[in-house]
């Protein structure tokens, strides 16, 4: 897949539960983003789920939300709709992932 120049990419990460496969297979719960820099369109998602249909929920979940305005509408369809141990390291990592493309835009505000 062919990404546009205005695209960044940014990952988010968080420990999941010790109970969870991927704490015994992976160790860290990881979330890559593809971001537009000028609207924060999430436009391409992947993390390092056990199930490869795991994956493709949470992209079908954020895919065309904005990672910068849309947190909190995120953050309810996941907790709505996101049944798995993995939940809690999913919203860190998103939250984490946000504040990268938020320093982004600050480092660029500079420029």
């Amino acid at each position: 897949m062919d990404y546009s120049p205005d695209t960044v990419f940014i990952t988010g990460q968080a420990r999941p539960a010790k109970e969870d496969a991927i704490s015994l297979v992976h160790g860290v719960f990881y979330l890559g983003l593809i971001v537009n820099r000028k609207t924060g369109r999430i436009e391409d998602a992947q993390c390092n789920t056990i199930l490869p249909m795991t994956d493709r929920f949470v992209h079908s979940l954020i895919v065309g939300k904005r990672l910068g305005e849309d947190m909190d509408e995120l953050e309810k369809i996941i907790r709505c709709r996101y049944f798995a141990l993995t939940q809690r390291a999913l919203l860190a990592s998103l939250k984490d992932a946000r504040n990268q493309y938020l320093n982004l835009c600050r480092r660029e505000e500079k420029i």
